[in-house]
């Protein structure tokens, strides 16, 4: 049974806007304003119990020890305000949806905390994809004509939901490497999918991506560099939960002759164009490199900005404007059909990625970038107690 495109609270709240844009506008502050107050909370805790993100590894870009849970105060504000302000009845898989998501938290938690190994996570993620998937019924469908197939069997439609899930929550998770980056992913995509979902009358996913584009907000004030707090695997993994969540609903409500928007797989990955390239990128050089494509390194765009003189902030201004131009065209050219569309963003990906990752390389490397300023992290132990 797929989604329907409106459910029986919907139309009645599309006929009273302005009590939509109350509840609007007091999910959002609520999300916002209690992950500050969370995040804040984490940080101090943070502080005492010394749970620090060190910058002990050569690949790791900060140069201060920093509290890596932002994450517990993004989720926990975000639970929060959607259970206590989204009408029930406009988000009839919340219980699916809440399930799977405690399960990111918890082996994101505990990789931030103590690690957890990557078989352990893995099923951890198949768990948490199931649920939503079979219980929440939260799948896809349809392949809309890609490679020249439509509708796909239940079996199947479960099988490629999970997987394209998984997929999606390790991107999101890998390239959360510097300050801001995966934060601004986050809220871009998330605002991008609450619009969408107005449009199309799908008020509970709506007030779903206003309440995570608040908590992103919130978590953005202690994330801009230098970063007061990162947001941890707990943080990266929940993020790329909940943005695979509104593809697979954006894609399914727009199934059929009451769609609005064409082409809405292609619409879809756009939103995580720039993770998905630049993660299938990683793996790719891993294993041409004999090595495991799951085994940390310093390859990523980011690092290749860094080590070429960016800041934090302008790689990330960088990556995100190059996210944001790839949504502009996949509505702008949603008429041309998912298989064109999805080539073209495609090609367009790798060679912009060519043209970002062959940049003059400085002579700086990541840990002489680091190097040069241990003056001011001698001055940040010391503020930090150490």
């Amino acid at each position: 049974m797929s989604p329907r495109l409106t459910y029986p609270l919907s139309k009645e709240l599309n006929g009273k806007s302005e009590s939509m844009l109350i509840i609007a506008i007091i999910l959002f502050l609520t999300a916002l304003l209690g992950t500050m107050i969370c995040i804040r909370s984490v940080i101090s805790v943070a502080r005492v119990k010394h749970l620090f993100d060190e910058p002990s590894e050569e690949r790791k870009i900060h140069i201060f020890k920093t509290p890596n849970l932002g994450g517990v105060g993004i989720y926990c504000a975000f639970l929060f305000a959607a259970a206590l302000v989204i009408p029930v009845k406009t988000l009839p898989y919340f219980h699916s949806f809440v399930s799977g998501s405690l399960i990111i938290f918890a082996i994101g938690l505990k990789d931030d905390l103590v690690g957890l190994g990557p078989t352990k996570k893995f099923l951890a993620q198949i768990a948490a994809a199931g649920i939503v998937a079979f219980l929440g019924d939260i799948r896809l469908t349809s392949f809309h004509g890609l490679f020249g197939v439509g509708e796909i069997s239940y079996p199947l439609s479960i099988l490629v939901t999970i997987l394209i899930n998984i997929f999606i929550y390790n991107a999101i998770n890998l390239i959360d490497g510097i300050d801001g980056l995966a934060g601004m992913l986050g809220l871009l995509g998330s605002a991008t999918f609450a619009i969408c979902f107005y449009l199309m009358g799908s008020i509970g996913d709506c007030f779903l991506a206003i309440a995570f584009s608040g908590a992103m907000i919130g978590f953005l004030y202690y994330n801009v560099s230098p970063a007061k707090t990162f947001m941890g695997d707990t943080g990266s993994l929940f993020t790329g939960f909940i943005l695979s969540v509104f593809c697979t609903r954006f894609v399914e409500l727009n199934k059929g002759a009451s769609h609005l928007f064409n082409a809405a797989p292609a619409i879809a990955f756009s939103t995580i164009l720039v993770p998905v390239v630049d993660t299938v990128r990683v793996f790719i050089f891993r294993i041409l490199r004999g090595r495991s494509p799951f085994v940390a390194d310093s390859n990523h765009l980011h690092h290749r900005f860094l080590n070429n003189g960016y800041t934090h902030m302008q790689t990330t201004a960088v990556l995100v404007g190059t996210n944001a131009a790839f949504i502009a065209t996949g509505f702008l050219l949603q008429g041309i059909g998912n298989a064109q569309l999805i080539s073209f963003m495609v090609f367009l990906a790798i060679m912009i990625n060519f043209f970002f990752w062959n940049l003059s390389k400085k002579d700086k490397t990541a840990g002489e970038v680091k190097s040069i300023q241990q003056g001011e992290k001698l001055i940040e132990e010391q503020k930090w107690g150490s």
